[in-house]
C-alpha cells in the first residue's frame, strides 16, 4: 500500500484494465473478481484499513443472503468469512395489532441457511486481506479520485494520495484503464464527474440501530414485525446478542433520542413483543435518516456505477448489499462476452441486464412499506389474511423465500 508523501510534486503513470474508486465491500469484491479473471486492477480508497479497527458494536451489521454466500464462494472469500458469520435458519414475520404471521425455514427451502449476519468490520478485514495479498490489484490508499476523462477509448484518471494531517499530498498518479468503476457510495465522485442525475426519495423516517441482548439464545431465528409507525427487526449475532432495528417517524425521533436504556428497551419491546425472553441490555444507538436513491443511467462511456453509487434501498428487505453483490456476479459472468470490458456498448448491455432486478427489489421494498404502514383496519386484516395464506401455501412461501435469499437457488 502506497501512502508516502513526497515534498515535491510527483506524478506516476499506471496502466491497467480497470480502475475502481471506492474500497467498500462492493469495490473490494469487484476488484477480487476481476483479478480472478486475470485483469489488472487499480483500487483507490480514501480511508486506510486498520488491522486494529474497533470491534465494538457500531450498528453496521450486514445480512448476507444465501445467494450472496454462493457468490462469495465463487470468489474464494467465503471460507475466511465462516468464523465471523451467524447463520439465519428461521425468519418470523408478523404485524402488530392484527392476526397473521409467516415463518420461513431453511429446511423447507432445502438450503443450509436462509442468510448470514456479519459485522461490517469483520467483512471489511477479510476482504482487505484478500485484496492486499493479490498481485493483480494495486491499492492506492489513502487516495482520492480527482478527475478522469475518456480519450481514444482509454480512461485517464488522476488519483492523488492524501493524508489526514496534510490533506491532498504532492504525490499523484495518472491511471490509464479501459474501464472506471464508481463504487464510492451515494455521494459518488465518479457519478458527479459524469454529470449523471440521481433520484432520491426520503421516507421521512429514521433507522435506529442498536445491539440488544436477550434472555434466551436466538437459535438462528430472525424476527421482523411491522407496525403502523414502521418495522422493527431482530437479526441474530453471536451468543445472545442481536442487531435490533427500529424505524421511527421523523416527528418522533427527538423523543426516541432522549430515552435512556431502560426506556428504549421498553419501547422496542412494546413494538416487537416478547421474543426470546426478556430484553436485558442495549448498546448506544446509531441513528440515520432513511432514504432511497437511484441513478437511472448506470453507465456512461467507459464508466460504470456499482453498489450504493448506483442504488440504495430502505433496510426493510435487507437487500442493499445483496443487490450490489448480484451486480458483481452478472458483470463477471458477462466479461466473457467481450474483449474490452470498458466498451460502452458492453456496459450499456450490462446495465440493461441489471435493470429488471433493480426495479424488482426497489418495487418490492416500497410495496412492503406502503402495505404495512397503511393505517386502515380493513387493510390490516387483509394483510393478516395474506400472511396466513403465505404460511399455509408452500408454493407462495417458497417464492418469498427465494426473494429473501437473493434469487432462485432451488
Amino acid at each position: 500500500m502506497n501512502s508516502d508523501i513526497s515534498s515535491e510534486k510527483t506524478s506516476q503513470l499506471i496502466k491497467c484494465d480497470a480502475v475502481i474508486s471506492g474500497g467498500g465491500p462492493v469495490g473490494l469484491m469487484l476488484a477480487l473478481g476481476l483479478a480472478q479473471q486475470t485483469f489488472q486492477v487499480v483500487l483507490a480508497e480514501m480511508y486506510v484499513p486498520s488491522a486494529d479497527a474497533p470491534t465494538s458494536f457500531d450498528g453496521r451489521v450486514l445480512a448476507l443472503s444465501y445467494g450472496s454466500m454462493l457468490i462469495l464462494k465463487k470468489l474464494n472469500i467465503w471460507n475466511d468469512l465462516v468464523e465471523h458469520v451467524t447463520e439465519i435458519h428461521h425468519v418470523h414475520v408478523s404485524q402488530k395489532g392484527y392476526l397473521g404471521l409467516t415463518k420461513l425455514h431453511a429446511k423447507e427451502a432445502d438450503v443450509p441457511a436462509l442468510g448470514y449476519s456479519i459485522q461490517s468490520s469483520d467483512l471489511g478485514k477479510v476482504l482487505w486481506q484478500h485484496v492486499l495479498e493479490n498481485q493483480q490489484i494495486k491499492v492506492l490508499c489513502p487516495a482520492r479520485l480527482m478527475t478522469f476523462e475518456e480519450h481514444e477509448s482509454i480512461i485517464q484518471a488522476e488519483i492523488a494520495m492524501t493524508s489526514e494531517s496534510a490533506g491532498i499530498s504532492d504525490t499523484s498518479y495518472e491511471v490509464e484503464a479501459k474501464l472506471i468503476v464508481g463504487a464510492d457510495g451515494t455521494d459518488s465522485q465518479v457519478r458527479k464527474i459524469l454529470g449523471l442525475p440521481i433520484e432520491e426519495k426520503s421516507y421521512q423516517a429514521f433507522g435506529v440501530i442498536t445491539q440488544i441482548e436477550t434472555e434466551m439464545h436466538p437459535q438462528g431465528w430472525s424476527f421482523e414485525r411491522f407496525t403502523e409507525k414502521g418495522p422493527v427487526a431482530l437479526l441474530p449475532m453471536k451468543g445472545h446478542f442481536h442487531k435490533a432495528v427500529m424505524v421511527c417517524p421523523e416527528d418522533e425521533i427527538d423523543r426516541v433520542k432522549a430515552l435512556n436504556d431502560d426506556e428504549y428497551i421498553a419501547l422496542f419491546a412494546s413494538k416487537m413483543g416478547e421474543r426470546l425472553g426478556q430484553f436485558k441490555h442495549v448498546s448506544p444507538r446509531v441513528i440515520y435518516p432513511l432514504k432511497e436513491s437511484y441513478v437511472p443511467q448506470m453507465s456512461k462511456g467507459r464508466a460504470l456505477l456499482m453498489g450504493n453509487a448506483s442504488h440504495t434501498q430502505h433496510p426493510v428487505a435487507a437487500q442493499g448489499l445483496n443487490l450490489g453483490i448480484r451486480d458483481i456476479e452478472v458483470f463477471l459472468e458477462m466479461t466473457s462476452l467481450t474483449d474490452d470490458i470498458g466498451m460502452p456498448v458492453f456496459l450499456t448491455e450490462y446495465a440493461n441486464a441489471r435493470k429488471s432486478d433493480h426495479e424488482k427489489v426497489m418495487g418490492m421494498t416500497d410495496g412492503l412499506i406502503d402495505l404495512f404502514q397503511h393505517q386502515s383496519p380493513i387493510v390490516g386484516h387483509l394483510r393478516g389474511i395474506g400472511l396466513m395464506a403465505m404460511q399455509a401455501m408452500p408454493t407462495l412461501k417458497r417464492r418469498f423465500s427465494r426473494f429473501a435469499m437473493g434469487g432462485d437457488h432451488s
